[in-house]
């Protein structure tokens, strides 16, 4: 296996963007004795700050070496060594009072590994496998420099999700590189576990049931609480490393995008819903905007309209939302409601199969969340387009995401092409692990 395949797909294009946004910001400073001022601040204060912290670890902490936990410090040995590390990194345990965790750092110069005690007790615990990999992770953040890469691009966190969305994928080429240099899936996979429920019940989970909750968990709340977040949820995380060591065995599930968007929809659109009502009581009860933000011309200010475009950038004007607050048309609506009879009349008076709502769905993707065969033929009959995608996925590859085999022969059949891939670059060939066409047409018949 070559180190290319050990990293996350989209770790590099996330960094890439992170960077090159770093990079005005940057040049931006230089050029602003104001910025450079700012910036030599805020590096100033994280510097103290995270000097503060470290201090306290590696005061109180315990280091492991030679002569304290001589077991455990080979490990890290045979573990570095085994990574390509030039230098072993110190470790350090500390009383974590219940947490389970552990964390790559750096401290005036020299990498460090710090493990919370809860997890490094595994080693005492007939778990020396899955702290091995443990180790190994925090290893190969170091190893691929995560740290400082984060420092230099920390002007990125300026941009929503763009951050978080780059630790995540570390995260999870971590897990591949740990799970790979220690050769063990099924440890990797109950190492991830223990930071969900502890190191005595995890050999009682029922990882299918676990991991299903990828599917059964999909909601706006959950979505949103995963993408501002560093790191991605934990049985997604146990899947993803399962089916890169191909632990035989390992469930395939997949988030509801349908829940995911409708739910996040809500979400946002009942916070700014709450906002505009905010503002029309506090119009309505007399309250004068110059009085709280005197000389500001606050409702004028350009600056406020354009965060105000970028934000919803993708959506209809506020007046043209449904109740749903995600831009429904009625085509969409009645598919909502399976409503066979509505559809065809609005199919019959001219409606646009191809109209999409705020978050690029048209009613054929609507069909295919809903995993409705019957109104899924009464589209594509009506001329829709059987390669329709949203800003998610494709309709091909959601039908297979929800195992509904007779809607993907459905779509196939009526021209929807197997090889294209959707925004997590996934295919037709690669949710059926071909890489022709006619290969997915035989897979696709053995699927019931």
């Amino acid at each position: 296996m070559n180190h290319s395949s050990l990293t996350s797909e989209r770790e590099t294009l996330y960094f890439v963007l992170a960077a090159i946004f770093s990079g005005i910001i940057y040049i931006i400073a230089l050029i602003s004795i104001i910025g450079i001022g700012i910036a030599l601040a805020l590096l100033v204060v994280l510097l103290y700050v995270n000097a503060l912290m470290l201090g306290s670890i590696r005061g109180n902490g315990v280091r492991i070496n030679e002569q304290q936990f001589p077991d455990v410090y080979e490990r890290v040995i045979e573990l570095s060594n085994k990574m390509g590390l030039k230098n072993v990194p110190e470790v350090f345990v500390v009383h974590s009072e219940g947490a389970l965790n552990a964390f790559a750092t750096r401290f005036f110069g020299r990498n460090m590994v710090v493990i919370y005690s809860e997890v490094f007790e595994l080693a005492r615990q007939e778990g020396k496998d899955e702290l091995d990999f443990i180790i190994a992770h925090e290893l190969s953040h170091i190893k691929r420099r995560h740290v400082w890469k984060n420092i230099l691009i920390m002007p990125a966190q300026f941009i929503p999700f763009l951050s978080q969305a780059y630790s995540r994928a570390c995260e999870y080429t971590c897990d591949r590189e740990a799970a790979y240099i220690i050769q063990n899936g099924p440890a990797a996979k109950r190492a991830l576990t223990i930071l969900g429920i502890g190191k005595v019940l995890y050999r009682e989970v029922n990882e299918d049931a676990y991991l299903q909750q990828i599917q059964t968990e999909s909601n706006g709340a959950v979505w949103l609480s995963e993408v501002l977040s560093t790191h991605p949820r934990l049985p997604k995380r146990i899947q993803a490393v399962g089916h890169f060591m191909k632990v035989e065995g390992t469930p395939l599930y997949f988030p509801n995008n349908g829940k995911i968007v409708l739910g996040a929809g809500l979400l946002f659109g009942g916070v700014f819903g709450a906002y505009i009502a905010v503002l029309i009581s506090m119009t309505l009860s007399g309250v004068v905007y110059g009085s709280l933000l005197a000389g500001s011309d606050w409702l004028d200010d350009t600056s406020f309209a354009d965060g105000y475009d970028d934000s919803y950038d993708e959506m209809a004007d506020f007046e043209d939302y449904d109740t749903t607050g995600m831009g429904l048309t009625p085509l969409m609506e009645a598919v909502n409601l399976e409503d066979v009879n509505e559809i065809e009349s609005l199919i019959e008076s001219g409606a646009d199969l191809e109209e999409t709502d705020t978050e690029g769905s048209t009613a054929l993707m609507y069909t295919i969340y809903m995993g409705n065969p019957e109104i899924a033929e009464t589209l594509l009959d009506a001329g829709a387009d059987p390669n329709t995608e949203d800003i998610y996925t494709n309709a091909l590859a959601q039908a297979l995401f929800n195992e509904d085999y007779d809607i993907a022969r459905l779509l196939y059949n009526y021209g929807a092409d197997p090889s294209i891939e959707d925004s997590a670059g996934d295919s037709g060939f690669s949710l059926l692990g071909v890489d022709n066409e006619d290969d997915f047409v035989k897979a696709l018949e053995n699927q019931y």
